[in-house]
């Protein structure tokens, strides 16, 4: 059998949006980083808009007067932008810096530009929104340099992918809960069709606009190939110029090649008169507007529960009473039961579950992050109490002494573990 070893700790926290899993994942990091003499640690979100909300928001946190933070550097990553501390950095300074043997304690924020600094070893990996990374994704940053896996590994979500549902049923991966916080307001959440569009769904955004409160409309794509496109998703310039039309000079739009993304989310989130956002997904993660109270996701069927989950958590970031997320499809069959849990549950976790049972697991020791699994579907809707009964047993087994005890267990476990090595 291999030799390679598993991760000292590989562990998810599931928290709903607003719980608080930032400032959790910063209290892990400066907690364990105090204890290194020197050591590197790695948190990676999916967008440059949060990645960079969390290098500030920790910089922060550390320059606070009498914060006794002194100690920590931070480094932060992008394709496009780069700091080492607080002042900004070329990518020869951030060679340079992982040249220097001298002992430092390093948190690296960054995106997928993390990937591929491959001369560094990291004591702990963390990962925010977990979902947005693909299998390859999130092993590679926990890989030294002869490929064996010794990193830490702790991940954050809000709707977990299935596949990791599915690994904490084994065990394998294990799964913390942090309550809800209080202080967010509930969000009512419908569906509605293209038809009602210029009907009660302009008269639901006026309605909001009145109360200076603020909307989103979010796109599934930037713009049409062409002008005679007929794939039936709107485009955000579409969707911008009839917004535009019916709300003149309230509107603003962004999308992720937007290089001015954050000016815009700013502007979005101070003037009071620019009431409107027109965006693609990329305002998923990261983005806090307390105005916020109005959220229509057109062609919503295009997004999956995850990621509708993460879009409606823009809103009801307030007092309000009349936070309300409209997911605006075509009335076919084939996906009104899929965006009904939208509307039934508001729980994150719930929602990952129903994900589980629509999608599947994908394979627990492969890449593929969909499909039935076999030992996953026997598990799915199994009693309760038999449940519990199979999590006994295996909690009683002693996989120390397999050999001698259960020989053709440890045979079964050797052979899943060299086929896993070798994918």
């Amino acid at each position: 059998m291999s030799s390679k070893t598993i991760p000292a700790l590989n562990r998810i926290i599931i928290g709903d949006v607003g719980s608080g899993k930032t400032i959790v994942a910063f209290f892990i990091a400066l907690a364990y980083l105090k204890n290194l003499p020197a050591g590197n640690l790695a948190l990676m979100a999916p967008t440059e808009v949060l990645a960079l909300q969390h290098y500030h928001n920790l910089l922060n946190l550390i320059n606070q007067p009498n914060s006794g933070l002194d100690w920590v550097n931070l480094v932060f990553q992008t394709n496009k932008t780069k700091f080492i501390n607080d002042k900004s950095a070329t990518k020869k300074q951030i060679n340079d810096y992982i040249s220097d043997e001298t002992p430092k304690q390093t948190i690296w924020i960054g995106t997928q530009a993390l990937l591929f600094q491959e001369e560094i070893l990291y004591n702990l990996v963390l990962i925010d929104e977990q979902h947005r990374f693909g299998v390859r994704q999130r092993q590679k940053l926990s890989k030294t340099k002869n490929n064996s896996i010794e990193a830490n590994y702790i991940s954050f979500s809000a709707t977990p992918i299935p596949r990791s549902l599915a690994l904490t049923t084994y065990k394998y991966l294990q799964p913390h809960f942090l309550e809800r916080l209080p202080g967010r307001s509930k969000i009512t959440t419908e569906i509605s069709f293209f038809d009602d569009l210029k009907g009660k769904i302009w008269q639901e955004i006026q309605a909001h606009l009145d109360l200076k409160q603020k909307v989103y409309v979010i796109c599934t794509k930037i713009e049409d190939k062409d002008e005679e496109e007929t794939d039936g998703l709107w485009s955000l310039k579409k969707a911008y110029e009839t917004v535009e039309k019916m709300f003149p000079d309230k509107v603003l739009a962004i999308h992720g090649k937007d290089k001015e993304k954050q000016k815009t989310l700013t502007e979005f989130r101070d003037n009071p008169d620019k009431q409107i956002l027109v965006s693609t997904s990329v305002v998923e993660v990261g983005v806090d507007v307390k105005q916020a109270s109005l959220m229509l996701i057109l062609n919503a069927e295009r997004f999956g529960l995850a990621a509708l989950h993460q879009l409606r958590g823009r809103i009801g970031r307030n007092s309000y009473d009349n936070n309300k997320c409209i997911l605006v499809t075509e009335p076919e069959k084939q996906w009104t039961k899929r965006l009904k849990y939208l509307c039934q549950y508001s729980d994150g976790f719930m929602i990952a579950q129903k994900d589980l049972e629509l999608r599947g697991s994908g394979e627990l020791f492969g890449s593929q992050q969909s499909g039935f699994d076999t030992e996953v579907l026997n598990l799915m809707g199994l009693d309760e109490n038999l449940y519990q009964e199979v999590d006994k047993l295996v909690e009683s087994v002693d996989f120390k002494d397999l050999n001698k005890k259960l020989p053709r267990l440890q045979n079964y476990l050797d052979k899943q573990l060299e086929q896993a090595w070798q994918e």
